[in-house]
């Protein structure tokens, strides 16, 4: 994305009683509307009814592409139970129970949430249905399309071993603890061993370590390759 801002309209909210500035994201938690037809207002209405201080999402993907604030991104939501303190809620309109996503909805949900991911260095994708005990997002909700499509954001573009792929004429201080960490793990980087520059055998290297830890394979030294091995987490 670069330096591309998501185009985010402000929904005006106005939420009733005291919102908690506590929310430490580690996830994304996606959900429908359950409702064919609604917007953000509607939500929080009916939020409201439920006795919460409002709108308990921090987006709303409407069904024309249009991307809506809710929450703050600080505050704790009211989207998933045992949740709502460590991640951020998207909403998309409709019931995909029954529906089928547009690819105008599809490609604003994918946008808010791969912008969310890079911003906080996540790589947690979660349907509703996956934490607790509901059908949402529904039966037809594109989950595992948009887990396949940003499986290796957060780990091409955060962390302490970001973009280590490079030229290999280029030493890097964390190429070479990677090295050693890769050396102490039996894995063979040839005759120049943790020399800090990032060859085609660190390269190859790095491929059988994801594989073997179910990690995005994509040879990029990232945040969740680096903190699987140097952090051991």
């Amino acid at each position: 994305m670069g330096g591309y801002k998501v185009e985010i309209i402000n929904s005006n909210l106005n939420f009733r009683g005291n919102l908690f500035y506590t929310n430490n994201p580690k996830m994304v938690i996606l959900h429908h509307a359950d409702a064919e037809r609604c917007t953000i207002q509607d939500i929080n209405h009916w939020h409201l009814q439920k006795g919460w201080a409002g709108c308990g999402y921090h987006y709303f993907v409407s069904k024309d592409g249009k991307i809506y604030s809710g929450r703050d991104e600080k505050a704790e939501g009211a989207h998933c139970y045992n949740y709502n303190d460590e991640s951020i809620g998207i909403c998309a309109e409709g019931n995909f129970n029954y529906d089928v996503m547009s690819e105008l909805q599809y490609n604003a949900l994918k946008e808010i949430t791969q912008s969310i991911l890079r911003k906080y260095g996540l790589n947690k994708i979660y349907g509703h249905r996956e934490l607790y005990s509901t059908d949402c997002p529904g039966k037809n909700f594109p989950l595992d399309r948009i887990k396949r499509e940003l499986a290796t954001v957060s780990n091409s573009t955060s962390g302490p071993g970001y973009n280590l792929i490079m030229n290999a004429d280029k030493y890097d201080a964390n190429v070479k603890t990677f090295q050693q960490k890769l050396i102490s793990k039996g894995y063979d980087l040839g005759k120049y061993g943790a020399d800090g520059y990032f060859g085609p055998m660190t390269s190859a290297a790095v491929v059988k370590f994801q594989k073997a830890n179910e990690l995005a394979v994509d040879g990029i030294v990232g945040v969740n390759t680096w903190n699987k091995l140097v952090n051991g987490k």
